[in-house]
């Protein structure tokens, strides 16, 4: 019998297809059952020869240098890069079988988070990797994806969502869509069950400024989130950190419980007490990168124990392991780092001879443990360094192809060789039932669109209509109000002067608000939408327009009321067309200034670089748009045209004097009446008269290119989160 179907969970058909699983052993009352996955659906991951190397972090090129590299072939330069790269993986290798738990632990900067990361699928495109991840024996495609759950180390969970709230959204959005409303609330309450969340399940997640959930609840949130779909494999991400012992004692005996129903877990564990280490199955011990010890959890004192390295009386084991991995053990002839190596040196061997691991009834044989120090130093003379200046990793890696290749490898020769690891494009789904129709989405685009717009509203329900940003906007609606008090009822050019200062200050504020406002909008929620993204939970054209859908109200509801009462007290034309005019116009100026904001913040990474790129275009625009400066040299006028405010302000402009009256009483002179008076007279050209950049009788087409700045950068802002999210993830 092969070592895949001695380990895999098998459930024989007489039996239930339900395990009991709960947050607390004993706690009837956070009992529930949960499904337990069908043998044809469990699977075994497998993972051989995993290498990695992320690009160092150096200075950027100087001027001269990026302009060689017009000039320099693309070959060149990418052979250029690969020397700045360092090694962070070295061919590690392990397996996982339905009912096990296997536990990645090591120091930090061992790379844990990164092989889990490789093992999920999940790998920045910045990380260049070499292997095999094989899941059944084959390598990972989006179909498979589907069915593995992955929990990051940091819980990215929507604050203001309740517990229900968001398992009840991620459930809408991820389960099939044969499934009825009725049948996904009956397994959002079986999580909640499951999980012992019943308690809370109607308080918000909360945060740093608003009190929700505990540490511990948020945390077993985030799983509930995964366990939503049943996955067939669980990975975690430190789900203990930050945790006490007690409550990282119930999350991992929930965890084994879930393995128990056929499920395999990974997770990688930073510092376990010793009744957490228990409960663990297998231990894959990582050291910078180099496996230290694979093998049965509760062997690895013994394995130390052969190669000379005894746990103390009254010592964890973990903490014994972890600080062998660290190299602060040491012995008379021994120094720590040392014997680090030399134990790397060992594993290595042993992993050769044994790929399954180190097991109860595993032979060490005297080829690892004669294994002398200086060979092992030897052989592991790059371990401390971990780049190389002079020479290819890649043309290092192949040199290095004698080194272990892990479980599957005797079995699979021709996925043993050094290939670079990717997630397969999803050309099949799997083994489908037949006459069963496949969907990439579990929910239809439109079901996504109204999900994704309803959960936006609650996420903002603290930020809609805020007391702080009404007050703001009274405030500052009402001192303009004051300032310009009834500026609009005259018809003098002096007056005229004065209310273009009115209109001007009404465009501005409300536009570079929503600009400076809108650079924090995708930023923040920029590792929420690659998490689930990278569940295959929705489009992201549907999240974008859901997002930008479900902005409208609450982004024009303020602003309105600030428009109001300007308007009225600044004494604008009293006629319902001429308010609607002015009210659309503004409101369009601020979705346009809006959509750069959000362009610049999807580009810029950085806040401070994003917000000064965004004060110097407002700046610009503002400038060019024919308030400040009326006459602009030729040879930079067109940037005018480039100025939104320039269209907005020209289309409030026209609107409030076209048809009017205008006379011309001097510059400072401003009867009440000056249709009475001798000493005004008509202005004929009010272009000229009050300088302006276009001629207020002429008709209204401003609005239009107003509109096509809107559609241009909403355009730009869609492509811009798409290349983000591409490039980011594998």
């Amino acid at each position: 019998m092969s070592v895949a179907k001695a380990r895999s969970f098998r459930i024989a058909e007489s039996e239930t297809n339900e395990v009991m699983i709960g947050a607390k052993a004993g706690d009837a009352k956070d009992v529930e059952l949960m499904e337990a996955i069908p043998q044809e659906k469990q699977l075994t991951v497998t993972f051989s020869s995993i290498s990695g190397w992320v690009p160092l972090m150096s200075k950027a090129d100087p001027p001269l240098q990026k302009v060689k590299n017009l000039f320099t072939s693309k070959q060149e330069v990418h052979e250029a890069a690969k020397i700045q790269r360092k090694q962070i993986m070295y061919k590690l290798a392990g397996a996982c079988y339905p009912g096990e738990v296997l536990a990645l632990m090591g120091p930090s900067g061992s790379s844990k988070t990164s092989l889990l990361s490789v093992i999920g699928g999940r790998t920045p495109k910045s990380v260049h990797l070499e292997g095999d991840v094989l899941y059944n024996n084959t390598r990972l495609t989006k179909a498979t994806k589907r069915s593995v759950g992955y929990v990051l180390q940091d819980d990215l969970l929507y604050e203001s969502l309740t517990v229900w709230e968001t398992l009840y959204f991620a459930a809408m959005l991820r389960l099939p869509r044969e499934m009825s409303t009725e049948q996904k609330k009956q397994r959002v309450a079986k999580v909640i069950a499951a999980l012992g969340l019943n308690r809370c399940k109607d308080t918000i997640i909360g945060g740093f400024f608003r009190r929700g959930i505990s540490g511990g609840e948020r945390k077993r949130v985030s799983v509930g989130h995964e366990m939503i779909i049943n996955p067939s494999v669980l990975l975690l991400d430190e789900p203990t950190s930050g945790l006490d012992s007690t409550t990282a004692m119930h999350l991992v005996a929930t965890l084994r419980q879930l393995a128990q129903g056929g499920r395999a877990v990974l997770t990688t564990i930073h510092q376990p007490s010793s009744r957490l280490y228990q409960m663990l199955d297998k231990l894959l011990l990582l050291s910078e990168g180099h496996s230290i010890y694979y093998g049965d959890a509760q062997l690895a004192t013994e394995w130390f124990h052969k190669l000379g390295y005894t746990i103390p009386y009254l010592i964890n084991a973990a903490d014994f392991i972890l600080d062998l991995a660290s190299g602060d053990v040491s012995t008379k002839k021994i120094s720590g780092a040392d014997s680090r190596l030399h134990l790397i040196n060992c594993a290595e061997r042993f992993l050769t001879e044994h790929p399954g691991g180190y097991q109860a009834d595993s032979k060490v044989s005297e080829n690892v443990l004669g294994s002398e120090l200086w060979n092992a130093a030897q052989s592991r003379r790059n371990l401390t360094g971990g780049t190389q200046p002079t020479m290819n990793p890649l043309d290092e890696a192949a040199k290095e192809s004698s080194a272990h290749t892990g479980p599957v490898s005797s079995a699979r020769d021709d996925y043993a060789l050094a290939s670079p690891l990717q997630v397969v494009v999803d050309t099949q789904e799997g083994n489908p039932q037949k006459g069963a129709k496949q969907y990439r989405w579990g929910a239809p685009y439109r079901e996504q669109l109204r999900i994704l717009f309803t959960r936006t509203i609650k996420t903002r329900r603290f930020e809609a209509l805020s007391t702080r940003d009404f007050l703001q906007f009274l405030i500052v609606g009402v001192l303009a109000g004051l300032f310009w008090l009834q500026a609009g009822q005259t018809s003098t050019v002096a007056g005229v002067n004065n209310l273009r200062g009115l209109l001007f200050f009404e465009l501005m504020f409300m536009s570079m608000r929503a600009m400076l406002g809108a650079l924090f909008t995708f930023p923040s929620e920029f590792k929420m939408m690659l998490k689930e993204r990278a569940s295959g939970m929705y489009r992201l054209s549907a999240f974008y327009f859901a997002r930008t859908a479900s902005d409208l109200p609450i982004d024009c509801t303020i602003p309105t009321c600030f428009i109001i009462i300007v308007y009225f007290m600044g004494g604008l034309r009293y006629n319902a067309g001429s308010f609607f005019a002015n009210w659309a116009a503004v409101l369009l100026s601020l979705l346009t200034a809006q959509s750069i904001g959000l362009l610049v913040g999807s580009v810029i990474t950085h806040p401070k670089t994003g917000q000064t790129i965004a004060t110097i275009t407002a700046l610009t625009m503002i400038l060019v748009a024919g308030f400040f400066v009326q006459s602009i040299p030729d040879w930079i006028g067109w940037l005018k045209y480039l100025s939104f405010i320039y269209y907005g302000y020209n289309t409030l402009l026209k609107i409030q004097f076209k048809g009017m009256t205008i006379y011309d009483c001097g510059t400072t002179y401003n009867p009440k009446h000056p249709e009475t008076n001798s000493a005004c007279t008509v202005v004929t050209n009010l272009k000229d008269s009050l300088r302006l950049q276009e001629d207020p009788n002429q008709w209204v087409w401003e609005p239009l290119a107003l509109i096509a700045y809107l559609l241009f950068f909403r355009a730009l802002v869609y492509i811009a989160l798409r290349k983000r999210t591409k490039a980011s993830v594998r």
